[in-house]
């Protein structure tokens, strides 16, 4: 039995009680201002996608090809991966809530990203998951802020063990490459150790940026790595440490396996090491300022990935709207299952979380 969270006008009240009318007027005027520069990017790099790779009619001709038996099969390594990350993220809170809200608030949040511009799928899942005692707002964030590094630590410790099937990838990428492997590994063991030592790491901190960074609002600042460092809390022992290692592996399985399988159903001719490299690519593409779900970028970074290893571009085109297009559909149907379940309405988390985006922008302006 799924528990529900408190009403909804409670977490209406929580995040709209954080600002004002004239700071919402400022955020909304930034936050305008981002979208509108996503939707550039967004819409140049379609336009590029188009010119360079494929017409639009040649990747509608080859869709009508596309094997149904290896798309199930992607299909089913997405719903996976979803899965294992509900895990994970509930290991992080300390097993403190059932899998079930977990699991549908973390899908409620992965749909208002890929519908929705600003990630602000993300800000929704802290709301929710901190209106379930004994969670708070601020581990939420802080989770999923680890969440992030995890993430980015296993692709960049993933991508150079991927470069082998590149023959023609200059030394100089290869080696960089791997320098950022063992860079992103030492980073992570410099923020365990500042975990471990939370208040020795804070007093540095704040010497460091006193001396150097004398402009920065060393408050805010330092309110922001003691998160991550709360977050981190899970990392500070052996035995936790190893099992989210391990989640952290187990749960870019399942997407290796649909890019591989989707690749198949589009008459690509994968190879796993091939699938592993244009998960990198993607997962990079997600820093580019781009229009809600990545389309564009996204695209134009698998298309191109697909290229570096041979592949033909309509199908390497086809492939990566067909996974686009799939993992939206499913995340949108695992997010609405969500809302049903956890007794929310789209309006109010949506509400919500636009009102807390507003405090936070409000907070951040001189």
């Amino acid at each position: 039995m799924i528990c529900p969270p408190p009403p909804a006008v409670n977490l209406h009240a929580l995040a709209g009680s954080w600002y004002n009318a004239s700071s919402m007027e400022q955020s909304s005027r930034r936050g305008q201002w981002q979208v509108w520069v996503g939707i550039l990017v967004g819409v140049a790099s379609l336009v590029a996608v188009f010119i360079f790779y494929a017409r639009p009619g040649e990747i509608i001709d080859n869709l009508r090809t596309v094997n149904l038996g290896y798309l199930l099969l992607g299909a089913l390594g997405i719903a996976a991966f979803l899965l294992l990350r509900a895990i994970r993220w509930r290991f992080m809170l300390d097993n403190s809530v059932p899998y079930s809200q977990v699991f549908h608030i973390q899908n409620i949040g992965y749909m208002l990203t890929q519908l929705l511009p600003l990630r602000i799928g993300d800000v929704a899942r802290a709301i929710l998951i901190g209106n379930v005692p004994p969670v708070t707002i601020t581990q939420g964030i802080s989770t999923m802020v680890v969440e992030r590094l995890l993430d980015m630590l296993f692709i960049v410790v993933l991508l150079p063990f991927t470069l082998s099937g590149i023959s023609a990838l200059p030394e100089w990428m290869r080696s960089f490459a791997i320098a950022s492997g063992f860079v992103a590994i030492a980073g992570i063991i410099v923020l365990i150790m500042a975990a471990n030592q939370r208040e020795r790491a804070l007093r540095i901190l704040n010497s460091l940026m006193t001396r150097f960074l004398p402009f920065l609002n060393r408050e805010r600042w330092l309110h922001r790595f003691d998160g991550l460092l709360t977050g981190l809390k899970s990392l500070t022992t052996l035995r936790d440490g190893l099992i989210l290692t391990v989640l952290s592996i187990l749960i870019w399985i399942p997407v290796i396996v649909a890019y591989y399988f989707i690749m198949l159903a589009v008459g690509l001719a994968p190879t796993w090491v091939m699938a592993g490299f244009v998960v990198c690519a993607a997962a990079f593409s997600v820093a580019v300022p781009s229009t809600p779900g990545q389309a564009g970028p996204y695209h134009f970074a698998v298309i191109t990935a697909l290229q570096l290893y041979g592949q033909p571009a309509v199908e390497s085109a086809s492939f990566a709207f067909l996974y686009h297009v799939t993992n939206i559909v499913i995340m949108v149907i695992f997010g609405i299952v969500g809302i049903l379940g956890t007794g929310v309405t789209f309006r109010n988390v949506l509400s919500s979380a636009q009102a807390f985006v507003a405090r936070q922008r409000a907070d951040q302006t001189p």
